[in-house]
C-alpha cells in the first residue's frame, strides 16, 4: 500500500486546549461563561441556590470586568482582583459613580465581603486553583459584623398558622418543612431530604435523633443529636404522615429537589410572611433562641442584657452544635451578640 493510500480518508481534528481558548472554553461572553464556570464548579444537580446566589453577585464582577475592557479571564491577573476589591471598598456606605455618570448603589459590609468571597470562588471556578484568592478583610479593611440586633419573629405559633394556611391549599409537604425547620433547627435542604425513618428509629431507641441528610457541604456528623420533645415528635411525625408512599424522605420517586422547591416550597414563602414570618431560615433563628433560652432558663441577649456570662458561653456552644456549625461566633448570628453584656 502506498504513502498516499495510508493518507486517506477524513483526519480528525486536533482537540482544543480549553486553557487556550477565551474564557477557558466557558464561553465567548464573560457574563455567560461566568454562569457555566460555576454551573461546572458545584455541578448541575446540587447546590442550587448556591450557584444562584453565586451568579448573582458575579454581575457585579462581570459588570466591573466590562467597564475596564476586561473581556476573557485568562488575563485577569491578581492586581485586578484587588482592583477590583478597591472598587467594591469604595462602596462602602456610599455610591460609586463611574465616568459616564452612572451611580452604583452604596454597600453593606456583609454584602461587600460576600462580592468578594464570589470572586475567589468565581476565578477557582475557572482556573481551578486558589491562586487569585484575595482575604476580603486586608481589601476592605474592615470585618463582616454578622451579629443580630433584630427580634426574632418565628413564634410558634405563627409558624402553626403559616402551616394551616399551607395546608388548606394542598402544601402539605410545604407544611412540614416548616414544622422540621421550627421544631429540629433543619435547613430547607436538610428538612426535605433527612432520612425521617431513621430518625424515628433513633428517637424510640435512644430519646433522641441526628440531623445528617441534606447538611450544607456534604457534612454527615453524629455529633449533630437533638433530643426529643413533644413538638419535635409531632413534627416528625406528620411529616411522616403526608411524605410520597415508598419515601423515606419528603421527595417522590420522580421529584427533585430544585423541582421541590419551585413547586411545593416557593408557593410557601408568602403564606410564611403573611402569618409573620419573614422567611423559612427565621424559624431556624427561633429553634436557636428556644435552645439558648432552655440552657440560659432566660431570655436570649436580644430580649435582655447577658448576665451569666460563663452559661452564656455554654449555651452558644450547644446552639451552634445543633445547628450544625459548631462554632460558638456563629449563634450570634441566632440569638444576638456578647456587646450587651452587664
Amino acid at each position: 500500500m502506498s504513502n498516499k493510500q495510508v493518507g486517506k480518508g477524513r483526519r480528525s481534528s486536533p482537540k482544543k486546549n480549553p486553557k487556550r481558548q477565551k474564557n477557558y472554553g466557558k464561553g465567548e461572553s464573560l457574563g455567560y461563561a461566568a454562569n457555566v464556570a460555576l454551573d461546572d464548579f458545584y455541578t448541575r444537580a446540587s447546590h442550587f441556590s448556591t450557584r444562584a446566589t453565586h451568579k448573582h453577585r458575579a454581575k457585579a464582577f462581570v459588570k466591573y470586568c466590562k467597564w475596564q475592557k476586561m473581556r476573557d479571564v485568562r488575563d485577569i491577573d491578581k492586581p485586578f482582583v484587588l482592583q477590583f476589591g478597591a472598587y467594591v471598598k469604595g462602596r462602602l456606605k456610599v455610591g460609586y459613580w463611574w465616568p459616564d455618570g452612572s451611580i452604583d448603589k452604596p454597600l453593606s459590609i456583609a454584602y461587600a465581603h460576600n462580592l468578594i468571597s464570589t470572586v475567589n470562588i468565581l476565578m477557582r471556578a475557572f482556573r481551578g486553583d486558589n491562586e487569585l484568592k484575595v482575604s476580603a478583610r486586608e481589601v476592605l479593611g474592615v470585618c463582616r459584623n454578622s451579629m443580630r440586633t433584630k427580634q426574632i419573629q418565628a413564634d410558634v405559633v405563627d409558624m402553626q398558622h403559616a402551616a394551616n394556611l399551607a395546608i388548606a391549599k394542598g402544601f402539605e409537604r410545604g407544611a412540614a418543612v416548616m414544622m422540621l425547620d421550627r421544631a429540629w433547627g433543619m435547613r430547607v435542604r436538610e428538612a426535605i431530604l433527612q432520612d425521617l425513618d431513621r430518625m424515628k428509629r433513633e428517637i424510640l431507641a435512644t430519646g433522641e435523633a441526628a440531623i445528617l441528610e441534606g447538611c450544607k457541604g456534604g457534612r454527615k456528623c453524629r455529633s449533630r443529636t437533638i433530643k426529643v420533645n413533644e413538638f419535635r415528635l409531632e413534627a416528625l411525625n406528620y411529616a411522616i404522615e403526608v411524605r410520597p408512599q415508598g419515601s423515606r424522605n419528603l421527595l417522590s420517586e420522580t421529584d427533585t429537589v430544585k423541582r421541590f422547591l419551585l413547586r411545593e416550597l416557593n408557593p410557601c414563602r408568602p403564606l410564611l410572611k403573611s402569618a409573620g414570618v419573614p422567611t423559612f431560615h427565621e424559624l431556624r433563628a427561633g429553634f436557636a433562641q428556644d435552645i439558648y433560652e432552655e440552657i440560659m432558663q432566660g431570655p436570649s441577649p436580644l430580649k435582655q442584657p447577658i448576665r451569666d456570662k460563663v452559661m452564656d458561653r455554654v449555651a452558644r456552644d450547644e446552639v451552634a452544635r445543633q445547628l450544625g456549625h459548631n462554632r460558638r461566633g456563629v449563634a450570634g448570628a441566632y440569638v444576638g451578640g456578647v456587646r450587651n453584656a452587664a
